[in-house]
């Protein structure tokens, strides 16, 4: 990575207009040609552009790569922060860059320029390349939409600031003036600013459900580095954003074409199983803590080490497995899926429509799926497979209130808290679950070494006793959602 300075000045020509002859201030040198196409990253609100910060992916001409520009105190300047071209995901060592200003919000495509540029060297008396004043023939593409314009910009490379306003004096004096926008990209994004700002009333289907998906990929993205770290929460943070996202491409998958949105569902089905497992030993790790505490002190000391140092080294090797899948190419593919379906989602004709009147109607048929598992539950209630069944479903009707009480805030908020209550409870039930198979096998183990079976049979009661008073809990909360 390799940062610097640029210092430029950009001008307006006319389409059609070639780049006057600046060799009253300095004598020319080469002209080189060549073509240039960079697509540009942002978040859904477009902080980056508002702060005068940009990423962008450029392939063709001198400087390919990815890049990064952030603003000085000078407006002629910028820090340029480069990176040789290493694939199509942004760095994660960019978007620690623009972190004050995009925090959890993704970032992903919302422009391509394509640029044909002319330049040619302004040179000093040694020979000594001062700037390079080209001329650009510029098409952009932002949200479906295309502009073309033809503008000029003159940048530093050994010359001095003076050396910028000279030229500025000579071009505006051959009709030349300087450029009202910043840069290009500024002048791609002016009409998306301009409808951002807007009032337009009732939101779509589309509008809804696709800033529900975006928070989600944006969590994702800002939690990257703290899950290979193992920092606290940022597993079980992504592993709900991940989801989120999956159940929400599914409740609502009648906002998009479902052919193109179905291979997707399927890689974040896979993506949460490998965050599954270490999040599932960190709620181990402190579930059986809190269990031990009812355990007697001699009986505690026979139990603890063991379940322990189970618990460390099954975590290890859960996180080690799921950084690894993180540097897959299936993970890669995965992160471009979901920026694509930010930056073009593959949208039905109907998420046009309000989301007022057909989000509650999606959501209905999550919550018939839920009436369904319990159904099935209930017929026979101590199969705790399908009371997981029943879990999974109310998660989905969970994420699915949440997205509707962005539209129906009256009574949405209750709807939510109604369904995190049964998810929770049912959580529960799947974590004691799971704390029991786990201290069944460490007993296992520990007993072929000497140990007593006993106070890792108390543990199993324990566990045991969380399963009967949480699903209780939870089938009193579907009764009174249902």
């Amino acid at each position: 990575m390799t940062t610097g300075i640029e210092t430029e000045r950009k001008f307006a020509l006319a389409k059609g207009q070639q780049l006057p002859s600046l060799d009253a201030i300095a004598a020319e040198g080469a002209t080189t040609q060549y073509e240039q196409v960079s697509v540009y990253y942002d978040t859904p609100d477009l902080r980056l552009n508002a702060a005068r910060q940009l990423i962008r992916r450029r392939t063709g001409g001198p400087d390919a790569g990815w890049q990064a520009k952030l603003p000085t105190q000078n407006p002629d300047e910028r820090v340029e922060v480069h990176l040789p071209h290493c694939g199509e995901r942004m760095p994660r060592e960019l978007r620690d860059l623009v972190t004050a200003s995009v925090g959890e919000r993704p970032l992903y495509p919302v422009a391509q320029i394509r640029t044909r540029r002319t330049s040619r060297e302004l040179l000093g008396a040694d020979g000594t390349v001062l700037a390079i004043a080209s001329a650009d023939e510029v098409v952009t593409s932002v949200a479906g939409g295309s502009k073309e314009w033809t503008e000029a910009e003159v940048e530093l490379v050994g010359g001095s600031p003076a050396l910028l306003d000279a030229v500025e004096a000579a071009l505006a004096a051959a009709g030349v003036p300087r450029s009202a926008s910043p840069s290009k990209l500024a002048q791609a994004l002016a009409d998306e600013v301009a409808r951002l700002a807007e009032d337009r009333g009732s939101a779509s289907v589309a509008e809804v459900v696709s800033g529900y998906l975006a928070t989600q990929v944006g969590v994702l993205q800002a939690l990257e580095l703290p899950v290979i770290r193992d920092e606290p929460e940022a597993v079980h943070r992504s592993r709900v954003a991940t989801r989120r996202l999956r159940c929400t491409l599914r409740t609502f998958e009648g906002a998009f074409r479902a052919v193109a949105i179905r291979g997707l569902r399927e890689e974040l089905r896979w993506s949460g199983e490998m965050l599954g497992v270490p999040r599932d030993t960190e709620v181990l790790t402190a579930r059986l803590a809190d269990k031990l505490d009812h355990l007697s002190e001699a009986d505690a000391a026979v139990v603890r080490p063991a379940i322990e140092k189970a618990v460390v080294g099954h975590h290890e090797q859960a996180h080690k497995a799921l950084v690894t899948s993180m540097m897959t190419d299936r993970y890669r593919r995965l992160q471009l899926s979901l920026e694509q379906l930010l930056a073009a989602p593959p949208l039905h004709p109907m998420a046009g429509e309000s989301g007022a009147i057909l989000l509650p109607q999606m959501f209905d048929q999550a919550v018939a799926r839920v009436r369904q598992a319990v159904l099935r539950a209930e017929a026979r209630p101590s199969d705790l497979t399908r009371w997981h069944d029943v879990r999974k479903a109310a998660k989905a009707a969970r994420y699915g209130a949440e997205l509707v009480a962005r539209v129906r805030p009256d009574d949405g908020e209750a709807t939510v808290a109604g369904w995190t209550a049964v998810a929770g409870w049912l959580g529960a039930v799947q974590d004691a679950v799971i704390g029991n198979q786990f201290v069944s096998d460490v007993s296992w183990a520990a007993v072929q070494n000497g140990a007593d079976r006993a106070p890792f049979d108390e543990l199993r009661a324990l566990e045991d006793r969380a399963i009967r008073e949480s699903l209780a809990a939870a089938r009193a909360a579907l009764a009174e959602l249902l």
